[in-house]
């Protein structure tokens, strides 16, 4: 039988492996999700939360490119750096940027 203290060290053991969504700090209105960006707009990567995507080099503090967003289409065209990459616009959305 476990202690009340093993207990509660085993309980808050695996907590610590899973990321917890953080929030944009930003003023509201200073930042705006990458998937409203027109085309041909320089922004700042504000927050970004997706570990996929940060992998890629879209961190905070990179400037990117939107080359192709229409409102029709399911998938965005931006550059970071000198890669190109098709992004899913439910991927933009979670993305928040300040226009430069």
């Amino acid at each position: 039988m476990l202690s009340k203290r093993s207990r509660v060290r085993m309980r808050n053991f695996g907590r610590r492996f899973f990321l917890r969504p953080q929030h944009c700090h930003c003023q509201s209105g200073d930042c705006v999700s990458l998937s409203e960006l027109g085309a041909g707009r320089d922004a700042v990567i504000t927050c970004n939360n997706d570990i996929k995507t940060i992998e890629r080099g879209l961190y905070h503090g990179r400037r990117i490119s939107v080359f192709r967003n229409e409102a029709g289409e399911p998938n965005l065209v931006i550059a970071v750096g000198d890669a190109r990459y098709v992004m899913d616009r439910r991927l933009a959305l979670l993305i928040k940027v300040r226009v430069v």
